[in-house]
């Protein structure tokens, strides 16, 4: 059995998630939020969400971008987008927060295949899930919830025990996955995420850490999620993994 753990990020490191995402954040701000119905999409509104989708750090963001994009602000750095976040309010948030995972739920009632089929797991990742989706080294943490999460792997034909499916919320993730390695005894954890900032966590034991039984950290940023090309370019704080490396990975130390 491996000494470490493996948690991966579900959106953008197991499931290109960006159409179900835009499609859930339109209806909630519009239909649920705005109460307005407006009589059609823009082409140029999906581009646009994609382009903001990296600066994404928990569900209420989606409807964020889905008010930038209508106010027609210039957002552009995390820093920007943060500072919106912020003049939004906490109330705010929280709002947009329940009405998108509402209109998430009531698709997923109502048109459940529609809404499944917005979500494309990735191709080396479902390879992965046939080799590991049965080790009890590998977990899912996500902002997304495990329900959601079970029914797309479901659909998918893959099966993962809902303890391994974890939620972060509100809490950093890295702390988490320190959590993880604390509670199943693993020397190391490793964690893959498309969000660079997940990756960086000054109160999470850094990969080097020798305090006493706190796990080995290795954070890998994916590089085939919603990445912004200066996280690859720029001087790295936290190393990349690619597709190829990634099945390396999961070959070598958790199958």
């Amino acid at each position: 059995m491996s000494s470490g753990a493996l948690v991966l990020d579900f959106d953008g490191v197991i499931c290109d998630s960006i159409d179900e995402c835009f499609v859930s954040s339109w209806t909630a701000y519009f239909n649920l939020y705005l109460k307005r119905h407006p009589a059609y999409m823009p082409v140029s509104l999906r581009r646009d969400f994609a382009h903001l989708r990296p600066l994404v750090r928990g569900g209420a963001d989606f409807m964020l971008i889905q008010e930038i994009l209508d106010k027609g602000e210039s957002v552009t750095r995390q820093s920007e987008f943060d500072a919106v976040a912020r003049a939004a309010g906490d109330r705010k948030m929280k709002i947009f927060h329940e009405l998108f995972y509402q209109a998430r739920s009531e698709m997923l009632e109502t048109d459940r295949e529609s809404w499944l089929a917005l979500n494309r797991i990735y191709p080396h990742v479902a390879s992965a899930f046939s080799l590991f989706q049965r080790s009890a080294t590998v977990f899912i943490l996500s902002t997304k919830k495990p329900e959601f999460i079970a029914e797309i792997l479901s659909s998918r034909g893959i099966s993962m025990p809902r303890e391994r499916i974890l939620y972060s919320g509100s809490e950093r993730k890295l702390k988490i996955v320190e959590d993880v390695g604390m509670t199943g005894g693993f020397t190391q954890a490793t964690f893959i995420d498309d969000q660079i900032d997940h990756l960086l966590c000054e109160d999470a034991a850094p990969p080097d850490s020798s305090r006493k039984g706190l796990p080995r950290i290795r954070p890998l940023l994916a590089t085939w999620g919603y990445v912004k090309d200066e996280w690859l370019r720029e001087p790295l704080r936290v190393p990349t993994v690619t597709p190829r490396d990634f099945l390396a990975l999961v070959r070598r130390e958790f199958v």
